[in-house]
């Protein structure tokens, strides 16, 4: 099946911790009228005439044979020939789903975090796609994020740089201790 994209915002204290997330997003369900088989309930889908119910047909040009997916079935074999009015022969369904993620702290702007098997189902019955969630982190008011470190930026007088300081600065989880040794220049 296909792989589905979800755009996740975190703020950066969830981004640095970890967080648990309820995500909702659009995708294909098994209709419940046809279960799934694309006609109308108590019919059967018929054998493809174009493949023989092979699903694959050899399409010949001169001397060159190639062996392709029939086009009339799609590689099913079988074709809807009396289409449910639910879901108009698709055999599928939108439907939202929510689910909690948990997202791992230490993600930045653009992390993908991938949700197996919950993605578009696969028409053939094979496996389902995934689901993406494509991580942004927005701005903060005081931090600034330099991969891995965090930025702030605090006034201190002329005083405190020449002669050192112990200051009480802001950090992610509160507020923490700073020396600063005597002579630190600007920036």
């Amino acid at each position: 099946g296909a792989d589905i994209r979800v755009d996740v915002a975190l703020d950066l204290e969830e981004a640095a911790a970890g967080v648990t997330k309820t995500i909702e997003f659009s995708r294909s369900v098994p209709c419940a009228k046809c279960s799934g088989t694309g006609n109308k309930a108590g019919v059967s889908r018929d054998t493809c005439r174009r493949c023989a119910g092979r699903g694959q047909v050899v399409q010949s040009a001169g001397i060159l044979r190639v062996q392709t997916t029939c086009p009339a079935c799609s590689g099913a074999g079988t074709i809807v020939t009396d289409p449910c009015d639910a879901c108009r022969g698709r055999g599928y369904v939108a439907a939202k789903v929510r689910r909690d993620v948990r997202i791992p702290g230490g993600v930045d702007d653009g992390t993908p975090v991938r949700i197996t098997g919950e993605g578009e189902p696969s028409p053939d019955g094979g496996p389902s796609g995934d689901c993406y969630l494509f991580i942004s982190v927005r701005k903060h008011r005081f931090f600034m994020r330099d991969g891995q470190d965090l930025i702030v930026q605090f006034p201190i007088t002329f005083t405190q740089a020449a002669l050192g300081a112990i200051l009480e600065v802001p950090t992610l989880s509160g507020r923490a201790q700073l020396e600063v040794p005597p002579g630190t220049p600007s920036g």
